[in-house]
């Protein structure tokens, strides 16, 4: 007997298909998110790491969360790790900021090479062709202006910020669907709530972004 698919990855894959429906201009990406998915391969991390504004955040923002995103989230936030963005801004105020009020968790991604390094976390399912992930945004922080070669869509799950897309900001809240194609320049700011999100990464997943200071 063949064993049940995974329910994230069948649910995510499910959830992508309906937005490449719902959203025209992604519905490439979504295709490409929906058919990775399908040949994801799951891994087993062991312990991983967490951080403080995600131990202060992401329960409560999920017990808030509605819709897909919530309902996907709450499907592996038991088991993910986190880390914090641009290690290599270290040292800069603005930047030691948003580290300590923002983290992200590899849902899908690149399988590493060995325990992924001290205290480093592991993907649950090894993919080499999309990136995807869950983002926990603190309260008062600024996420700066900033461009990146991949394409990117966010799903907000819990929580309301201002959000940068090329020269235009807008509030954005739960259920709130957020595509940024390939070198456009965006940026996000929290008020005094968190932001728990869903994200992918489909295509040049490697891709460094780029802070944009001026």
């Amino acid at each position: 007997m063949r064993a049940p698919r995974d329910p994230f990855l069948a649910g995510f894959a499910a959830f992508a298909r309906a937005e490449g429906e719902a959203h025209p201009a992604m519905v490439d990406q979504m295709a490409t998110l929906a058919d990775a998915l399908g040949r994801c391969t799951p891994l087993q991390p062991g312990p991983q790491p967490a951080h403080q504004v995600v131990e202060a955040h992401l329960g409560p923002g999920l017990d808030a969360a509605e819709g897909p995103a919530g309902d996907l989230l709450r499907l592996v936030a038991d088991r993910i790790g986190w880390t914090l963005p641009y290690p290599e801004h270290a040292g800069e105020p603005d930047m030691d900021h948003l580290r300590a009020n923002y983290a992200y968790s590899p849902i899908v991604g690149a399988s590493p090479v060995g325990d992924g390094g001290a205290g480093e976390p592991l993907p649950l399912y090894a993919s080499d062709e999309v990136f995807a992930g869950a983002v926990v945004h603190g309260p008062g922080a600024a996420y700066p202006s900033h461009v990146h070669k991949a394409t990117e869509a966010f799903w907000i799950a819990a929580g309301t910020a201002d959000w940068q897309l090329g020269d235009d900001w807008t509030s954005r809240g739960p259920g709130s669907t957020i595509f940024h194609p390939t070198g456009t320049r965006h940026a996000c700011t929290t008020g005094a709530e968190a932001q728990v999100m869903l994200f992918a990464w489909t295509t040049d997943v490697d891709s460094i972004p780029v802070i944009i200071r001026h």
